[in-house]
């Protein structure tokens, strides 16, 4: 059976912070005429707090035992949350994408704590708003179980072996925000190839007007008649054997046409064409308010 009157609790990474909250405890048991005294050791990487309830009878050191594990395991899950919680973002990002820049690293951790913080797009799981404090009550329920029977805590072993399942959800968390990033960044490198491609065009085109019909899309120039010469022979016969979408045709002709502006007609929903467009024209993308192109169906 673990002593009545002794509790300690370990640590590499947050020594401080257990220190300050082991004083607070210290403070609040001596206006209550309880001594409670902290003394510590260092054993390898490890610094240990050693605390000792002094005097009173076992009934009452017991309790006061009780008490200040209850107050223990409520501190220290808000020392994992908020503080130990960046440390294994960080290592997990270091860890498993240490093929990446310092910089990508760097990227991929703030939008990560953004993600638990509730900063990012709503979602399940970590990505929920209220989120954080859900792990902060599941965390300090596995505390409370675990020190309702033992008197010795390592916070970092107990961290890798009885937290397992919150482990798994910041990987989880870490890996979708570093797959985002890189789709995020491969697309970004894309639009920039294809900006590229448009500024080495000799035969550039002032004007180029996307019609979204209910049969699809047309194209037409700045006089607004059809597209015709080259671009206009891809869009009615696309090459055989190309996997390409409708939206990959239509974008891959105004790319050809690399015009100064795009005038786009119809609807915006839905329509990826009209995003990639957007992304790389940005402000050169003007939408029409309305005029006879939108009502004319597509040629079949």
């Amino acid at each position: 059976m673990p002593p009545l009157n002794f509790l300690s609790v370990a640590s590499s990474k947050t020594p401080d912070s257990i220190r300050h909250m082991l004083g607070r405890e210290i403070e609040a048991w001596a206006k209550k005429g309880v001594k409670v005294s902290v003394r510590e050791s260092l054993k390898g990487e490890l610094l240990v707090f050693h605390c000792e309830i002094q005097g009173s009878t076992d009934s009452v050191r017991q309790e006061v035992l009780r008490e200040i594990k209850d107050s223990v395991a409520n501190e220290l899950s808000h020392i994992i949350i908020d503080e130990y919680e960046a440390l294994l973002v960080n290592r997990l990002v270091d860890e498993n994408y240490a093929y990446l820049s310092s910089r990508d690293r760097g990227v991929i951790k703030r939008k990560v704590a953004a993600a638990l913080d509730g900063k990012s797009r709503q979602g399940s799981g970590f990505r929920d708003g209220a989120e954080r404090s859900r792990r902060k009550s599941r965390v300090w329920a596995r505390l409370a179980e675990y020190l309702e029977k033992e008197n010795e805590i390592v916070l970092e072993g107990f961290i890798t072996f009885r937290l397992k399942e919150y482990l798994e959800g910041l990987f989880d968390t870490v890996e979708e925000v570093a797959e985002d990033h890189l789709t995020e960044r491969e697309y970004r490198e894309f639009l920039r190839l294809l900006r590229h491609f448009m500024g080495s065009q000799r035969n550039k085109t002032v004007e180029v007007n996307v019609v979204r019909g209910q049969d699809g899309y047309t194209l037409y120039d700045d006089k607004m008649e059809p597209v015709e010469g080259e671009v206009g022979r891809f869009l009615a016969r696309p090459p055989q054997g190309m996997d390409l979408g409708v939206d990959d045709i239509i974008v891959s002709a105004v790319v050809t046409l690399a015009p100064e502006r795009v005038i786009w007609h119809g609807s915006k929903n839905d329509s990826p064409c009209y995003d990639l467009i957007h992304d790389l024209f940005e402000d050169n993308v003007v939408s029409c308010p309305g005029c006879p192109l939108e009502k004319t169906p597509a040629p079949t």
